[in-house]
């Protein structure tokens, strides 16, 4: 499953961060404690961590999209982790590792990966439900739905239709028709409320009723 771990997903959560965090909400606080030489020390500080983390980040991603270097990609991920734990970047570092770690179907790698970028920050911020997301989607493949569809029954203001969309395939994954009926029509009904139509989601909907359907009249054609 892993076509959930889509570098689009990663690219509009760190564009939705940055939105709500880049423009320096905090600055009038700090200037206010530090003064305006201490403000300028801070801001150059601030600015060069957040480049290296870039740095490693986009170097993460130049080897995944690359040779893959297994050994220089962990490697990275390490520094990332170690030297900017508090950086957003390294959350997608993480993410990127447990991506990789699907594709090599190391399940149990993917999910120390996310749930370390789980703890690495706000767990209801846009990121923080992306990694809830790939989280309950690789302890579903790992056979831990129970877990899984805890996690997802939370719900996410920033990815709606994607929970409803994995709590469906859960319970189809199960044999429970009715239960991923109902949560594939939920995210369904979410992105009609958003103003989008999930092809996917409505041709899963349509299949499931129809063999539903197909269920009920062989039973009501049985002899009583």
């Amino acid at each position: 499953m892993a076509d959930h771990m889509q570098d689009e997903a990663d690219l509009e959560a760190l564009k939705r961060w940055w939105d709500e965090n880049g423009k320096g909400i905090v600055a009038a606080v700090v200037v206010a404690v530090l003064g305006t030489v201490g403000w300028q020390q801070y801001q150059g500080f601030t600015e060069s961590q957040t480049e290296a983390a870039s740095d490693l980040y986009a170097a993460m991603l130049a080897n995944h999209l690359g040779d893959g270097d297994p050994d220089a990609l962990a490697s990275l991920a390490t520094e990332l982790r170690d030297d900017h734990a508090s950086s957003t970047y390294a959350r997608f570092g993480a993410m990127l590792e447990a991506r990789i770690a699907v594709d090599a179907g190391d399940m149990t790698g993917a999910e120390a990966a996310l749930r370390w970028a789980l703890t690495a920050g706000d767990t209801g911020s846009d990121i923080g439900q992306l990694i809830q997301l790939r989280l309950a989607r690789v302890l579903a493949d790992q056979g831990n739905e129970t877990e899984a569809l805890a996690i997802l029954a939370k719900g996410s203001s920033a990815y709606p239709v994607a929970y409803a969309q994995a709590q469906g395939d859960i319970h189809l994954a199960a044999g429970r028709a009715e239960e991923a009926l109902s949560a594939y029509r939920a995210g369904r009904d979410a992105s009609t409320e958003l103003g989008e139509m999930s092809v996917v989601l409505d041709n899963k909907v349509r299949s499931i009723e129809s063999r539903l359907h197909t269920d009920e009249s062989e039973l009501d054609g049985e002899p009583g």
